[in-house]
């Protein structure tokens, strides 16, 4: 008898784990992959509106897009550096690119400002109409030899494509208010189509895509004026990069509800699917096979980082041979196991879950989401409202008895012991970043983002106050704990929105948390390059935007590498 994979959502206790949420790959929820499907559904047209570049490349480009019945306008400013003065970091004062994504049209006042302004970083103050503000720098490399290829009548090759996979590199997005740009609420007061959480910053990553297309073949038709374009496969295999440093980890703590909503949607989908029942030969299984079949072939050649924090693409290919087994040997016994009322996917995945590595298994649900068409994709379902509140009428008795009853895992990080960290927000770029008590300064300005100590007092607090007492007198007692009283209220319930971590400690890995969010947004290719610094892709696979205007989303997770066939690791270039 096939055992029956659970169809109620994952419990927190695991899910919410640092390693599991380590694991995390893209699904169709993450925002990339949501804004691709809403564009796709609503209307997308791109146009070159102006492109002014000299033969080094210096200049400018200009997009008019349009979505639904808005119009935005994208702008990108390139001034090429010399690679020993690429910095990826935040507090770098030049780049080869920098650019602007406006609301409807901007006036040449308004570029010539923001050409200014986006350089000056934290200190710049954004033209009418800005949405976002992006920065970025060539895969010096990869983009040479793009160039190259190209100038000499060929196309790039596929091994040195899928090592970096991509010609453009971000170093971040501003958005939601920062500089004085336009906020969230904003488009959403205006029921814009880009209102959903960081559909903004995912239409900007969309059209870096297409500048580092246009200036490559910009470039090499200054080499070569018959130098041919990039084939469509390989426009469609290359996305942009992304440098993302340890700044990346706070967020989790100070969006608790946000963090949430990601996992719930996840989560509830997925035993949504666990639910249903169909047969060995349904539309699905066929689905699933050629899925593990594209993952196979993706994962194998999957390039490594400087450091071995994830499970390797190699250790990822076998587990997915493990499951290709199981389920065709599900799919062989399923008739004689209908009572079982699941389905072979969920059944596949149930039976090797114990048997393969976490980035695995994720991996396999990222494929179960895939095939589950009812699973809901509208782009507010990824919005929370992140507000925390409680009633003043309660009581510190009802209060301690809802910690004791949520949060009692805190409690094994209590007698860990050391914590020898505290976070601060830099002088250089008002971004978060650790110190090391009694080495760095800046112990008196830490960001409050001690969740687990907080708690603690709050708990020690309660304990020497009267169980009757009203919440609202404990906290005219207290007033330094309304925070952590309206914290706890609003999350007891909030199943998905702490991660199990100690930002403190000296075991805490910042990597796996970073990773976790970049796949929220729809990354690949996690390389760590440091303990607190990796680099991913995004946009590997999306439709091009002459598919997208036909309303394709493309492949979905995964993206085909062109040729399909096996690459010869030895062939490849460093980025």
């Amino acid at each position: 008898m096939i055992g029956k994979p659970p169809n109620v959502p994952r419990d927190a206790e695991s899910v919410m784990e640092l390693t599991r949420l380590g694991a995390i790959w893209p699904t169709k929820f993450s925002f990339s992959h949501n804004f691709i499907r809403h564009i796709a559904k609503i209307g997308f047209h791109c146009e070159i509106a102006e492109k002014t570049l000299d033969d080094e490349g210096r200049g400018r480009i200009v997009y008019r897009v349009h979505v639904a019945d808005e119009t935005l306008t994208f702008v990108a400013f390139s001034d090429p550096l010399p690679e020993d003065q690429q910095q990826d970091r935040i507090i770098a004062t030049r780049w080869d690119a920098w650019a602007a994504l406006f609301v409807g049209v901007p006036s040449e006042e308004d570029l010539a400002t923001s050409r200014v302004e986006i350089q000056k970083v934290i200190w710049g103050r954004a033209a009418p109409g800005t949405i976002t503000w992006s920065r970025a720098n060539r895969s010096a490399r990869l983009f040479e030899h793009v160039i190259d290829s190209l100038a000499n009548g060929r196309q790039p090759d596929a091994a040195q494509l899928n090592q970096v996979g991509y010609l453009i590199r971000t170093t971040g997005f501003s958005g939601n208010g920062r500089n004085g740009m336009h906020d969230y609420a904003y488009l959403r007061s205006i029921d814009h189509p880009l209102k959903a959480p960081y559909h903004a910053q995912m239409m900007a990553g969309y059209l870096w895509r297409e500048f580092g297309f246009d200036l490559a073949t910009h470039l090499a038709k200054v080499r070569n004026p018959d130098a041919i374009e990039l084939s469509d496969d390989i426009r469609r295999f290359i996305g942009i990069g992304n440098s993302s440093g340890i700044g990346l980890v706070p967020f989790v703590v100070r969006h608790p509800r946000l963090l949430h909503r990601w996992i719930e949607v996840r989560e509830k989908a997925l035993s949504e699917f666990a639910a249903q029942t169909f047969d060995a030969e349904a539309p699905e299984c066929g689905k699933f096979e050629a899925l593990l079949e594209r993952a196979r072939r993706y994962i194998r050649h999957e390039p490594r980082g400087e450091l071995d924090e994830f499970a390797s693409g190699d250790c990822i290919a076998q587990d997915i041979e493990i499951a290709s087994r199981t389920f065709a040997r599900l799919r062989e016994e399923w008739n004689e196991n209908l009572e079982s009322g699941s389905n072979p996917v969920s059944a596949t995945i149930s039976a090797v879950s114990r048997q393969i590595a976490a980035e695995s298994l994720e991996f396999l649900n990222a494929l179960a989401l895939e095939i589950h068409e009812d699973g809901a994709v509208d782009p507010d379902v990824m919005h929370a409202d992140e507000t925390l509140s409680f009633p003043p009428d309660g009581t510190t008795g009802e209060l301690l008895a809802l910690i004791q009853e949520h949060f009692r895992w805190t409690e094994r990080f209590a007698a860990k012991g050391s914590r020898p960290f505290f976070w601060y927000s830099s002088e250089e770029n008002m971004e978060p970043r650790r110190g090391a008590r009694g080495v760095d300064e800046g112990e008196e300005y830490q960001l409050p983002v001690d969740i687990l100590g907080r708690l603690e007092e709050l708990i020690a607090a309660l304990q020497a106050s009267p169980g009757d007492e009203l919440l609202g007198r404990f906290l005219v007692r207290y007033p330094d704990m309304r925070f952590m009283v309206a914290w706890t209220f609003t999350l007891a319930n909030a199943d998905y929105s702490i991660a199990r971590m100690d930002l403190l400690s000296e075991d805490f890995s910042p990597l796996k948390i970073m990773r976790f969010q970049l796949a929220t947004y729809g990354m690949l290719k996690f390389r760590p390059r440091s303990k607190t610094w990796l680099r991913a892709t995004i946009f590997q696979g999306a439709p091009l935007p002459g598919e997208l205007s036909a309303g394709s989303i493309g492949d979905g997770l995964l993206p085909e590498i062109p040729g399909s066939g096996e690459l010869d690791p030895d062939n490849v270039i460093g980025e």
